[in-house]
């Protein structure tokens, strides 16, 4: 019983020095955080100020400028015979699909042919039918895009004129495929071309 109480009182003091110990070496690094804290600081504000930010490339910023003038539509660099048929018809201005330039409204319709369909060649022409209906339409939205002098909508301006529009859907009708084209996926696609000026332009059905 004596060896067990003395091996106790032991490993009590033994216990006690251990804490005794940790409880120095933590009053130790808490007597240091007052001289590190102003070091950490300053090391985080040189390291803030050594940052310096990039400034925006001039060149950069010109560029870009420069590419949005480039697609911006102008009436100075467009032909005078066809600025000429577009003044009081159409308003020169950003619409995708038409080149003013060029005096065309350009539209692309892609198809796929139906699924119960099995062959091949018959496929084909189904899917070009389909591409073609929504070349038709993508045109027709391009159209109705467009502006109309000062400021006026394309729809605004045909209830204004009385014109209906399957006068401008038959002007669609009308319209040139420029490519055909069959995908590996069984898909077709199509691109149509209407002119904008001239005897058999949209302007002059707007008239």
């Amino acid at each position: 019983m004596k060896e067990s109480k003395c091996q106790r009182v032991r490993e009590s003091e033994v216990r006690g020095s251990w804490i005794m110990g940790q409880g120095a070496r933590v009053r130790f690094f808490l007597s240091l955080a007052p001289c590190l804290l102003p070091l950490i600081l300053l090391f985080t504000v040189l390291t803030a100020c050594g940052k310096k930010e990039e400034p925006v490339k001039e060149e950069t910023q010109t560029s870009v400028v420069e590419k949005k003038a480039e697609v911006a539509p102008s009436a100075e660099n467009i032909p005078a015979e066809f600025a000429e048929a577009y003044k009081g018809v159409v308003v020169v201005s950003q619409v995708e699909g038409v080149d003013w330039q060029k005096g065309v409204i350009t539209a692309i319709g892609r198809g796929l042919p139906p699924q119960h369909i099995t062959n091949p060649g018959q496929a084909k022409i189904l899917a070009m039918r389909a591409a073609k209906v929504e070349g038709y339409k993508a045109l027709l939205e391009t159209i109705l895009q467009m502006k109309t002098p000062p400021d006026k909508g394309m729809k605004e301006y045909l209830n204004e004129k009385h014109i209906e529009i399957t006068r401008i859907e038959g002007f669609v009708k009308g319209a040139r495929v420029v490519k055909e084209e069959y995908k590996d996926d069984g898909s077709a696609e199509v691109t149509l071309e209407a002119p904008i000026a001239g005897g058999s332009g949209l302007v002059a059905v707007l008239r």
